[in-house]
């Protein structure tokens, strides 16, 4: 219709331009049949007032079109409100670490250090020697230990050769005691019977000496084991330091450092205000500068009930009412996907996925009215109604309806102005 209506308003715009030039050129006749010849200012004041009239006709029309064609109603969508949930907007940051990793530490009761076996970047095995001390000490106890079984073996050795000896020698023949026959029911038992039971006895006596010295020798083989200490784990030699102290405060020093290539997790800290949103089980994402177009999985493992430093509670409690970030919280999350490129080192930033659920529409149908949240639904009779609800959380395209709809029901994504109670409303099917 509009169309129409241009294409009529442009011919009556030509026909008019026609005829103010006949006008003109009869006026211009008019003239020179009277002078002779036409004024120039004449001429040019009738062109200059056709053309004024053509431009202001043409600026109407253009003016005029987009406004016509723009009465066309934009087409109603409607959407369906499901259950869901939204993209959690709590982040995070952290630095992957080593799950599993060994620390050996300089110990002086095992000695002296004699040997690292290791190097930065060698690749262990679980077993594996790392660092070797020398122990005058742990080596003469495991020495005199050793000796003292020794000689309790060649005691017993000697005892049961002894025995042996005697219950297979032969009983001695004592004289017949007087009285005759008659008195041979009162024969004395042989003399080799009592032997075996002395022998018996000590060897008792020899194997509990023995059972002493053979723990003893035990004892001094694990201190003597000590001195060479094992890799715990397959992993990778990160830290050697040959330069350690010999000195009571050289103890907390670290020899080696042993991580775990296999194992991988993200330890951080997380704010005071973060900390009623997340719980131990929330699964994760996290991604790396390093790899920007990568991302890994994880789950929240730990949360800690107290913050980094307990000493530091009252001044923190008066940064965080001066605004500052307050406590700070150490978590760690363990990674559940592959590993891939990621390396121990790597910051990363990590997003916490929100396992609640909820009733979500788009954020296009959410509208405000006096401090009120309404959303245009379509009831049984496709008319439109308005129903106040309240609202949750949000993401870049979801919002949370914490009351007022149910799941199922159809709502109009794109409410407009004219939208009207108890109207019936045109619309396309559901888009989601």
């Amino acid at each position: 219709m509009s169309l129409f209506r241009s294409e009529m308003l442009l011919y009556r715009i030509g026909n008019f331009c026609i005829i103010l030039l006949r006008t003109v050129n009869q006026k211009r006749s008019f003239i020179m049949k009277k002078n002779g010849k036409a004024k120039k200012w004449q001429l040019y004041a009738a062109i200059g007032a056709a053309s004024v009239v053509v431009l202001g006709a043409g600026g109407i029309l253009l003016f005029r079109q987009p406004s016509q064609t723009a009465v066309k109603d934009e087409a109603t969508h409607l959407v369906v409100a499901k259950e869901g949930s939204v993209a959690s907007s709590v982040l995070l940051s952290g630095t992957v670490t080593a799950k599993n990793e060994q620390y050996v530490y300089f110990d002086a009761s095992k000695g002296d250090l004699d040997e690292i076996l290791v190097s930065v970047g060698d690749k262990v095995s679980e077993g594996q020697a790392l660092v070797k001390y020398s122990s005058s000490e742990a080596q003469a106890a495991y020495d005199s230990a050793s000796r003292a079984v020794a000689k309790a073996d060649r005691h017993i050795n000697e005892l049961n050769q002894a025995r042996n000896e005697a219950a297979s020698a032969p009983a001695p023949q004592l004289p017949t005691p007087a009285g005759g026959e008659g008195a041979a029911g009162q024969t004395p038992a042989p003399v080799s019977g009592n032997a075996v039971s002395s022998i018996d006895a000590q060897l008792g006596d020899a194997r509990d000496a023995r059972a002493d010295a053979a723990a003893q020798l035990s004892k001094a083989q694990s201190q003597l084991d000590a001195t060479t200490v094992l890799s715990t784990l397959e992993g990778t030699v990160v830290e050697v330091n040959h330069n350690v102290s010999k000195s009571p405060t050289g103890a907390s020093q670290v020899v080696v450092h042993v991580v775990s290539n296999e194992n991988l997790q993200v330890k951080g800290e997380l704010s005071e205000y973060n900390l009623a949103n997340l719980s131990v089980g929330q699964e994760v994402t996290f991604t790396s500068k390093v790899y920007q177009d990568k991302s890994w999985t994880g789950k929240i493992s730990y949360i800690s009930d107290y913050p980094k430093n307990n000493g530091e509670a009252a001044s923190t409690a008066a940064a965080a009412a001066a605004g500052n970030s307050g406590s700070k919280y150490p978590y760690t999350i363990d990674v559940t996907s592959e590993i891939g490129d990621l390396k121990q080192g790597f910051s990363v930033s990590v997003e916490v996925k929100n396992k609640s659920k909820a009733i979500l529409v788009p954020l296009t149908s959410v509208v405000m009215e006096n401090d009120k949240n309404y959303v245009w639904v379509l009831d049984e009779q496709k008319k439109a109604k308005k129903v106040e609800v309240g609202l949750g959380n949000a993401d870049a395209d979801n919002q949370e309806i914490t009351s007022g709809l149910t799941n199922g029901v159809k709502v109009i994504s794109n409410p407009t102005s004219s939208l009207e109670e108890g109207k019936e409303v045109k619309a396309d099917e559901a888009t989601n």
